[in-house]
Parts: C-alpha cells; structure tokens; sequence
C-alpha cells in the first residue's frame, strides 16, 4: 500500500465512524474475512465481516475501494459477496442464534405459565 493508499484510508476511516466498530470486531475475534456487499436500492455499499465461527458484524461504506483499503489495513481477506456468496458458517450460526432465542422463549413463556398457576396468582377480574 502506497502512502496516498494510506492517506486516503485514514482520512476514509476517520469520515465513517462506523469502521471504529468493525475495527473493534476485528480485534475481538479470529479468522475474520471482509465480503463486501454492493448498493441496492435500499441499502448503501457494505462491509460484512465473518469470523471463524460464523458470528458477523456489518457497517456501511462509502464504496467497494474504502472496504478494500479497511481490509488492507487489517490484513484481512476479501471478498465480493455478489460472486462468492456468504459463507456457510455464517447461515449455521444464524440458525443456532434463531434457535437459542426460540428456546429461550419457550422457556420464558413456560415459566410464566408456571407463575400464573401458582394460588394466589389468579388473573384480576375485569
């Protein structure tokens, strides 16, 4: 990396707060790897970070060069999500999240059920 690649990474970090956070993520977890997810109509350019578990953090970026040079900065491989596609442990890591909170509801749901059967309990009149 040249030092205008350097420059203008810097003044890019420092434009977008958001990379203070995928930073954090970065140092927080190992074998993180950058795919960078293109503008839609609705959303702006991204940067989606994997870890090695699957667990992921996202932030917007101002275009597919600044996601590049953060991952440049960082050592991190990238990727165009549009031609590589997600990684699997990412989709497995969203089903045991979407499962751990199905069961933690259920349990929830349970333990108040549990609570309202107990005397004194009884639902006020109305």
């Amino acid at each position: 990396m040249g030092l205008g690649d350097r420059i203008r990474a810097f003044f890019a970090h420092r434009k977008n707060p958001a990379l203070d956070e995928l930073e954090a993520f970065v140092r927080e977890h190992k074998g993180v790897e950058g795919f960078v997810e293109p503008q839609t109509a609705t959303s702006p350019t991204t940067l989606l970070l994997v870890d090695r578990y699957g667990e992921h953090m996202r932030a917007p970026v101002h275009d597919a060069r600044d996601a590049a040079a953060f991952c440049s900065r960082l050592g991190l491989p990238i990727y165009d999500a549009q031609v590589i596609g997600y990684p699997k442990r990412m989709r497995e890591f969203e089903k045991r999240r979407r499962a751990q909170a199905s069961d933690q509801l259920d349990k929830d749901i349970a333990d108040l059920e549990r609570r309202l059967s107990e005397p004194g309990n009884e639902a006020p009149n109305q």
